[in-house]
C-alpha cells in the first residue's frame, strides 16, 4: 500500500485516538473516575475524525464510529436502565453501519449472503432469546441485548466474508476488532448483570478501544486501496 494516500492530518488525529486512549487507560487502571469520564468520548472522536480525514467519501466508516462515541457518552451511566438502552442503540447502528461497510467493499454478491443475513437478524434474537433471559432477567432489555449481541456476531462474519472476497490484507484487522468488540462487551455484560470485579472499565475499555481501532483503520485502508 502506498502509505502517501492517507493524509498527514489523519495520522496526527490517529495518533491522538492512541495517546487520548492510554491516558484513558490510565484513569480507569487507577479508578479515577472524573477523570475517566472526561477523557473516555475524546477517543473516538478523534478515531472519526482520522477516518472523516482519510476516506471522506466513505461516510459509513466514520459516521459509525461517532455512533460508538454516542455510545460511550450514554454508558458513562450504564448501570441507570435508560442511558444503558440508549447505548447499547447507538452501537447497534455503529455495528449496522460497519456491516454496511463491509457490503460495499464486497461489492455485488450472490443474493444468498443478502437473504442469509436477513433471516439472520429474525432467528438470532429468537433462538438465543432464553439465553438471555439466563443472564438479563428483565424480559424487554434481555430480547433487546440478544438482539444486540446477534449484531455484534454478524459484525465478525461480515468482516470474515470481506476477506473472503479479497480484501484479506486489512479486513483481517477489521475481522480481529469485532472479535475483540464481543470479547469487551461480553465482559461488560457480566460485570453489569453477573459479578462486578476490581478495575473492570480498563477491562472493558482496553479491548474496546483496541476493537474500534482495528476495525476503522481496516477498513479505512480497504477503501484507499480499493
Amino acid at each position: 500500500m502506498d502509505w502517501s494516500l492517507i493524509p498527514v492530518a489523519s495520522y496526527v488525529f490517529f495518533g491522538l485516538f492512541v495517546v487520548t486512549s492510554i491516558v484513558h487507560l490510565v484513569f480507569c487502571y487507577l479508578e479515577m473516575e472524573k477523570c475517566r469520564k472526561a477523557s473516555k468520548c475524546f477517543t473516538t472522536l478523534f478515531l472519526s475524525i482520522a477516518a472523516i480525514i482519510a476516506i471522506p467519501t466513505h461516510p459509513l466508516v466514520y459516521l459509525g464510529t461517532l455512533f460508538g462515541m454516542l455510545g460511550d457518552l450514554c454508558l458513562l451511566k450504564k448501570h441507570k436502565v435508560m442511558p444503558f438502552v440508549g447505548g447499547m442503540l447507538a452501537f447497534l447502528v455503529n455495528h449496522v453501519l460497519y456491516i454496511l461497510a463491509y457490503m460495499e467493499l464486497c461489492g455485488t454478491l450472490h443474493w444468498g449472503y443478502y437473504t442469509g443475513t436477513v433471516l439472520y437478524c429474525v432467528l438470532f434474537p429468537i433462538l438465543f432469546y432464553y439465553v438471555g433471559r439466563k443472564i438479563i432477567h428483565q424480559r424487554y432489555l434481555a430480547f433487546g441485548g440478544v438482539a444486540y449481541f446477534g449484531f455484534l456476531v454478524l459484525d465478525l462474519i461480515w468482516a470474515i466474508i470481506a476477506c473472503a472476497k479479497g480484501a484479506v490484507d486489512y479486513c483481517l484487522l477489521c475481522a480481529l476488532g469485532a472479535a475483540t468488540f464481543i470479547a469487551s462487551d461480553v465482559f461488560l455484560a457480566h460485570t453489569l448483570f453477573k459479578k462486578d470485579v476490581k478495575r473492570r472499565d480498563f477491562f472493558i475499555m482496553s479491548t474496546y478501544l483496541i476493537a474500534q481501532g482495528l476495525i476503522v483503520a481496516g477498513l479505512t485502508m480497504s477503501f484507499l486501496i480499493r
